[in-house]
């Protein structure tokens, strides 16, 4: 190894690490760290799918390396894998891929990564696919770190296996949290390969991810639509645009047959725009959003988006690049151009060479059309055709598009969004559009999607309803959909992290079920009103819900 692969000394691992698997027990003496270097600031988990190569002898953007590493065809998610191969320099030694994070004593992260080793080269004895996290402090010292076995020799080979977990609480001095992903090689085993794609690395708040995707959405109104309940953005003046949002009865609402309306228009003189959010993530799967009426003559200043969208831990546009926020969209607009075609079908970044494409149509008074994107790991299918949502044919299709560029999506916890925006300015009047249905068919195994089984990364995760009502003065109902069977554990807690209340702990079968708190802590007593959190365990996965107590 050379001096920029592995700077930690021998003593450091046996003194700090939190160790777990049998190698790593051996291997006491050894400097499994990732090297010491300084790195900019940063929140949001770097190009986790591979997608991106890199510059100045990186192989992928956004990611340090050291040791023997390189890049595989065969992938989870995308076109592309992390390949680690071990060092085969005849001592216990290590090969790996890191990024580096902000972060403070008494924080937890969210760790989970896809990884495989083939066959023609498989963990064998003693190696390893570990998993690291390093508290480093300001000037980039270790504190401590722990170790997490991904593989070994006994796991299967040839296939990917979903591993996740969650760290211990940050110590006290740390600065900076560092995600390794690594091959580790014993000094008899032969160089094994290890493949790694779509990882996650998440702090775990509060507030949550889960927590900030509702943060533009102060107002707490819900809407029925399609057998499903959206979130009804606003009040407040946020992006796209930026615009103002308006969560009012009359700017949003669903008729009596059933149609979704959302508007541009003037309240007190200013105008607004309009968003509607659903509540469910979905995963991969057919997105198809049938429209009512004449979209090709919109106000030229309007933007029609059907979109998927995941806001993430903090927002950096020098991170677009790489599609942090998961987004692909369906958009209406001319942009302020009467002359341009009136549609378009774009993976973002939309500048990116490649990732858009644009037609023009033409729609009649009252027309029926579906708009849709099928999103699988590897490419996503767009199209819109006349007719409902079950009319696609050759004959009724307006136009089609296949993406298959680094840029799509993963499968984390995009959720779909519908939004009526002012682009350049306002409209010259009042504007509207109609939606009669959104129709969503998941992605099926057997079929060219069966690479992911139609279950994204987060499959283990439990489905989490909002709790309801909420906020609640007596109790409330949190209602989740368990994708498989296994260990739940359902339990409250203070802003503050302390625990509250143990609601379950117990196994639960595949299925839909709800628990009930009662807005009383684990010995009867009736908690203070204030913000509360609710944490679901499900087999290793964590997500987490906002409840608000009122008294």
């Amino acid at each position: 190894m050379t001096a920029a692969s592995i700077d930690v000394r021998a003593g450091v691992f046996g003194a700090a690490g939190r160790r777990l698997g049998r190698c790593v027990l051996i291997a006491l003496a050894l400097p499994l760290i990732a090297p010491a270097r300084d790195t900019a600031a940063q929140c949001l988990l770097a190009n986790p799918s591979f997608e991106i190569s890199g510059s100045s002898g990186a192989v992928f953007g956004g990611w340090y390396q050291f040791g023997a590493v390189g890049s595989s065809t065969t992938a989870i998610h995308g076109a592309r894998s992390a390949r680690v191969s071990g060092p085969n320099t005849g001592t216990w030694d290590v090969s790996g891929y890191w990024q580096e994070f902000d972060s403070a004593p008494g924080e937890r992260w969210s760790a989970a990564v896809w990884v495989s080793h083939p066959a023609s080269r498989p963990l064998v004895g003693q190696s390893q696919a570990i998993v690291n996290i390093e508290w480093r402090d300001g000037g980039g010292g270790l504190i401590s770190y722990e170790s997490h076995v991904a593989a070994d020799a006994a796991t299967p080979t040839d296939q990917f296996t979903a591993m996740s977990f969650q760290s211990q609480a940050a110590p006290v001095g740390t600065v900076k949290a560092r995600f390794l992903l690594g091959a580790l090689q014993s000094p008899t085993d032969p160089t094994p390969d290890v493949l790694y794609d779509h990882a996650t690395f998440e702090n775990l708040g509060p507030p949550t991810l889960a927590d900030r995707q509702w943060f533009d959405f102060p107002g707490g109104r819900t809407i029925d639509f399609s057998g499903r309940t959206w979130r009804v953005k606003g009040p407040g003046f946020y992006d796209p645009g930026p615009s103002f949002f308006s969560d009012a009865t009359n700017s949003v609402w669903v008729d009596l047959d059933g149609r979704l309306h959302l508007t541009i228009r003037q309240i007190s003189g200013a105008w607004n725009s309009t968003e509607v959010t659903l509540e469910e993530a979905l995963g991969y799967g057919d997105y198809r959003f049938t429209t009512r009426g004449r979209l090709d003559t919109l106000d030229p200043n309007t933007v029609l988006g059907l979109f998927l969208w995941e806001y993430g831990a903090c927002w950096d546009p020098g991170f677009l690049w790489w599609n942090p926020f998961n987004e692909i969209d369906v958009e209406f607009s001319r942009w302020g151009d009467p002359g341009n075609a009136v549609a378009q079908f774009v993976a973002q970044p939309f500048d990116w060479p490649g990732n858009i494409n644009r037609f023009d149509a033409t729609f009649a008074d009252d027309e029926v059309a579906t708009h849709a994107f099928r999103w699988l790991p590897d490419r996503v299918e767009y199209r819109s055709w006349r007719g409902g949502p079950g009319a696609e044919s050759a004959a009724n299709m307006i136009h089609a598009w296949t993406y298959a560029g680094p840029h799509v999506p993963r499968p984390d916890r995009p959720r779909v969004h519908l939004n009526f925006w002012q682009v350049t300015g306002p409209p010259a009047t009042s504007q509207e559009v109609v939606f009669d249905a959104f129709t969503f068919v998941p992605a099926c195994p057997g079929t060219p999607c069966v690479v992911s089984a139609a279950t994204p990364l987060d499959a283990p995760r439990p489905l989490l309803g909002a709790p309801r009502p909420n906020p609640f003065q007596a109790s409330t109902t949190i209602r989740y959909a368990a994708p498989r069977a296994g260990r739940m554990q359902i339990m409250v807690f203070d802003v503050s992290g302390r625990l509250v209340r143990s609601l379950l702990d117990d196994a639960i079968p595949a299925g839909n079920h709800e628990v009930v708190w009662d807005g009383r802590d684990d010995s009867g007593r009736r908690v203070a009103a204030g913000v509360y959190l609710s944490r679901f365990r499900l087999n290793g996965a964590v997500e987490t819900r906002r409840m608000v107590l009122v008294r």
